[in-house]
């Protein structure tokens, strides 16, 4: 999938990341991208959507007066690159947030510490319960579907992604229980559609890659059914997640504090 970051955007991104440093004066953990290239299904003039974690100094966490947890820069030349402070990624992540499991899960990485990568998965994974993915995947999905398919008779053709993919998802929790792939290319490879959906959506996915509009047309009865019954699904499996762990609360305040102090590894 190298091949949806091509050597400029990639430098271009990294040099945005240099400077976000500089300016900020944070210190940037991870930065993946997530969006349609991570995804699998990017057309040629799709965004680069990169997403990173950040500390800042100790200092800026004494303050009267906290900086933001996040920071946002504007999209420029299909460059959006935006990320969290870590502390509010592992405080969404205690309340059942699926993000960061999909940033670590990205197959587009811009740049990894790796001490910080190997301290944070475990503590990711033990975070993890299949009652939170199934209430952000089936979330996702009734997201777009609402906003781009359903009610109506003519669609644009390519929003069907942003549904399938969660709808995937959903399939792959409900088969076999453990965190599903970020990218559709992952997702397709460890569960099987049904082959008149499998069909349409490879003939979607074929262009695409090819254009940057795959255009309007009629509703596809074949992913619509599927979508339905992975919603249907998910509508029952999502639930509340259980209340935090007071151990893994602390390996986690442990996590924070070490990467604050540079102390990892």
């Amino acid at each position: 999938m190298q091949d949806a970051l091509p050597e400029e955007p990639r430098k271009e991104v990294q040099r945005r990341l240099d400077e976000i440093e500089r300016i900020e004066g944070v210190r940037i953990l991870l930065a993946v991208e997530s969006g349609s290239r991570a995804w699998g299904f990017h057309s040629p003039d799709s965004d680069f959507d990169a997403r990173f974690l950040y500390v800042r100094e100790e200092d800026a966490y004494l303050s009267l007066f906290t900086p933001r947890d996040v920071i946002e820069t504007p999209l420029v030349d299909l460059m959006d690159v935006n990320g969290w402070d870590l502390s509010k990624a592992i405080r969404l992540m205690i309340k059942g947030n699926s993000v960061i499991h999909e940033w670590l899960a990205s197959p587009l990485v811009y740049r990894a510490d790796s001490a910080f990568i190997a301290a944070l998965t475990p503590i990711a994974r033990a975070w993890r319960s299949t009652y939170a993915d199934a209430h952000h995947y089936y979330g996702l999905l009734a997201t777009q579907r609402g906003r781009h398919i359903a009610g109506r008779a003519i669609v644009n053709l390519k929003k069907y992604f942003y549904a399938v993919r969660p709808a995937i998802a959903l399939q792959w929790l409900r088969e076999r229980g453990d965190a599903p792939p970020m990218d559709l290319p992952g997702l397709l490879a460890g569960v099987s559609l049904p082959p008149d959906a499998a069909e349409a959506l490879e003939q979607l996915r074929r262009a695409k890659m090819a254009s940057s509009e795959v255009g309007e047309g009629a509703r596809i009865a074949a992913l619509d059914a599927y979508i339905e019954e992975q919603a249907a699904w998910g509508m029952q499996a999502k639930g509340p997640v259980p209340s935090p762990d007071p151990v893994l609360v602390e390996r986690s305040n442990a996590l924070f504090r070490a990467a604050v102090r540079g102390q990892l590894g």
